[in-house]
C-alpha cells in the first residue's frame, strides 16, 4: 500500500515539475516515474513520438496506449522482468493517444521524445539490444539489410517509408536469425522489436 501511494505522489510530483505531459512538452524529454500498476494521463496527440521505458521488476511489464475514447490501443511493451527499450507510438492510422495503461511489479520510468530523438542508423553496420527505434537518410534504388539476432523470442523489423503510415514489415521469426532482406525504397525509420542482442547492416 506505501508502495502504491509513493509510486502515485512520485508520478505527480514529476507531472507538476515538467508542467505536464502536453502535445509540445511530451516532445521534450519529459519523463515519469512510477512503480507498479499506474494509468498515466497525456494531453491527447495524434502526432508519431518514441517512448523509453525501463522496468527493474521481475513479472510482468505491459504497457498499452489508450486513446481519447478511453480504451487500450497499441501494445507497445509486453515483456516479463527487467526491460530497457524504446518504442514507437501513434505509430500509424492511429485514433491519438491520451495515456498509457502501465502493468509493472517494480519501478519503471517512461521517457517522451519526438522521432527526431531516434537512434541515429548512421552507418551502415549498426548493434543494439533488444527494442530501439532508429532513424536514417531515406533509401533509394536497391538496397537490402543483413540481420542477425541472439535471442529466444520475438525478432521483429519494420521500415517506414513514410512516418504515420502502414510499415513494410521486414523480418519477423522467433529465437536466433542471420538472413537479409530488401529494404524498401524511401525508408527512414526502423524499429525493431528483440529479446536479444543484434546487428544490422545495410548496403
Amino acid at each position: 500500500m506505501f508502495r502504491r501511494l509513493l509510486a502515485m505522489l512520485t508520478l505527480a510530483a514529476v507531472a507538476f515539475t515538467t508542467g505536464g505531459v502536453s502535445a509540445t512538452s511530451a516532445y521534450a524529454d519529459t519523463k515519469y516515474r512510477g512503480e507498479g500498476d499506474q494509468v498515466l494521463r497525456i494531453s491527447a496527440t495524434k502526432k508519431p513520438g518514441i517512448i523509453r521505458f525501463t522496468h527493474d521488476g521481475e513479472s510482468n511489464f505491459i504497457v498499452y496506449t489508450v486513446n481519447p475514447r478511453g480504451k487500450k490501443d497499441d501494445l507497445l511493451v509486453n515483456e516479463i522482468g527487467p526491460y530497457d527499450g524504446t518504442v514507437l507510438y501513434n505509430a500509424y492510422s492511429s485514433k491519438g493517444t491520451i495515456g498509457l495503461a502501465i502493468k509493472a511489479d517494480g519501478a519503471w520510468t517512461a521517457t517522451f521524445k519526438p522521432v527526431s530523438g531516434a537512434r541515429c542508423w548512421c552507418s551502415a553496420t549498426l548493434r543494439g539490444t533488444g527494442d530501439q527505434v532508429l532513424k536514417l537518410t531515406p533509401t533509394r534504388g536497391l538496397r537490402t539489410m543483413r540481420a542477425t539476432h541472439d535471442g529466444d523470442s520475438n525478432f521483429i523489423v519494420y521500415g517506414y517509408p513514410r512516418i504515420g503510415f502502414y510499415p513494410d514489415l521486414l523480418i519477423n521469426e522467433i529465437g536466433s536469425y542471420k538472413g537479409k532482406v530488401l529494404l524498401p525504397t524511401g525508408t527512414r525509420l526502423v524499429t525493431v522489436k528483440a529479446d536479444g542482442s543484434w546487428t544490422l547492416v545495410r548496403r
